[in-house]
């Protein structure tokens, strides 16, 4: 359950419960006083009968007495009946069950042929006077009484609540802006949440967050500085042994100059993880690459093609047009080329070529490399890019692939692997084109006279 329902749970539970006992509570305040003040009515109405009565002249002990007198009290609905205390029959209104006053003094409730009356009997100057009225016709009043009630009551708590959950919507919003604002972030991004505009209540945590993202930056930056200076370190002193291995050949014999070659081999293989390492530490810091240089596509493919071996670089095709710039550093767009050619290179036959193709689209610059092997299963593509990952005994250091995705990530590029119909894989990666080639483009295009 989110948030917003969960307050809207308590808060409007807790509301409708509060408003339901308070207007149950009310109901029964408001019935029973509307129930004493109708018994009151019948008091009034049968002191008012008595005192009338009792300022007329001596009555007959018949029903042909005025009935004046009773039809004061029949205006409001009121049943009366007038008897003589020893029996007979004064008078009544019309609508007056016959026998009404037969009952006890005083406030009574009677069923007089199937209908229940509420009764009032005063006794009073040798006669008895009684008010009544049927209960049925008091209950439909107080029924029109509390729908007249509950009806504004119930539109008055549903647009409480619909208000409730727009007010909660609302008040959750800077829940929401902080929420988007670390969804919105790159991964590498670890830079302070504005506290502008947050509620104080909120204040704790996006200060929390913050020293948060402080400590997850210093860790970073801790890792990045041990990867660069562990590989500084041991980059000299692999450098001092390769000399020493090389001077050590010259002077050797057959069988000792074998060993050094496999030694030796061992050295480069550390020593090119070393400089993958620093290109790695280099590409993810969050230095900048000053200078502005660029360089043409073409240009960039030579350049990685002059860092692989003569016999590599025969199996290597070169296609494509591409001479605008790229707006990247050449140096490290071409170290991405040579990472994919070279991985291109050793997980393909001897014999098969590896292309490289170069193409440009105006606004993007693109770099295929296809090979011939054995291609990579969907799982092998994801865990391709992952540092140090080989597949199956792979002699490379495990780290080209990612140093690919890394600077392509770090210039606004992206890298992309894919099986090919005909066998193998193909790779690709794409980079925004320099600013000069629009500009370039532009002037190019014809004026019309």
């Amino acid at each position: 359950m989110t948030l917003r329902l969960r307050l809207m749970a308590i808060i409007g539970l807790s509301f409708t419960i509060l408003w339901g006992a308070t207007s149950v509570w009310m109901f029964l305040d408001v019935r029973t006083k509307f129930r004493d003040a109708l018994d009151e009515r019948l008091a009034a109405s049968a002191r008012m009968v008595a005192s009338l009565v009792s300022q007329m002249p001596d009555l007959p002990d018949t029903e042909s007495a005025p009935q004046s007198v009773l039809d004061v009290a029949a205006k409001d609905g009121v049943a009366c009946e007038v008897r003589l205390l020893h029996g007979g029959l004064v008078a009544r209104t019309h609508n007056s069950p016959s026998g009404l006053s037969m009952g006890q003094g005083g406030y009574s409730t009677r069923t007089i042929r199937g209908e229940q009356w509420r009764s009032y009997t005063l006794d009073q100057g040798g006669r008895r006077v009684t008010t009544a009225d049927r209960v049925d016709k008091r209950q439909a009043l107080l029924d029109n009484i509390i729908v007249a009630t509950v009806v504004p009551f119930l539109i008055a708590m549903l647009g409480s609540l619909v208000v409730l959950w727009f007010g909660i919507r609302r008040g959750l919003d800077p829940l929401e802006s902080i929420r988007q604002a670390l969804a919105d972030r790159k991964p590498d991004e670890v830079a302070a949440l504005p506290a502008t505009r947050v509620p104080a209540e909120l204040s704790p945590l996006v200060q929390t967050i913050n020293r948060l993202l402080d400590r997850t930056q210093s860790a970073i930056e801790r890792e990045r500085r041990f990867t660069g200076d562990a590989a500084h370190e041991l980059r000299t002193p692999l450098t001092a042994i390769k000399t020493h291995i090389q001077v050590a050949r010259l002077t050797a014999g057959n069988e000792t100059v074998t060993s050094l070659e496999h030694a030796e081999e061992g050295v480069r293989r550390l020593q090119r993880t070393l400089e993958q390492l620093l290109t790695l530490a280099r590409v993810e810091s969050p230095s900048s690459f000053g200078g502005g240089e660029t360089a043409s596509a073409m240009e960039i493919a030579g350049l990685a093609l002059n860092e692989i071996s003569s016999e590599s670089r025969k199996r290597v095709i070169v296609q494509g047009d591409g001479y605008g710039h790229v707006a990247a550093p050449p140096a490290l767009v071409a170290t991405a080329l040579r990472n994919l050619v070279d991985n291109a290179l050793r997980y393909s036959p001897d014999t098969s070529p590896v292309i490289l193709r170069v193409s440009e689209s105006g606004e993007s610059i693109c770099f295929s490399i296809l090979d011939e092997g054995q291609g990579l299963s969907e799982a092998d593509r994801h865990q391709a890019v992952q540092r140090f990952w080989r597949k199956g005994t792979g002699q490379g250091s495990g780290l080209g692939l990612s140093i690919v995705e890394a600077i392509a990530k770090r210039f606004g590029g992206t890298f992309q692997m894919a099986p090919r119909s005909e066998g193998g894989t193909a790779a690709w990666i794409e980079f925004p084109a320099a600013a000069e080639n629009l500009g370039h483009a532009r002037d190019e295009t014809p004026q019309s006279s």
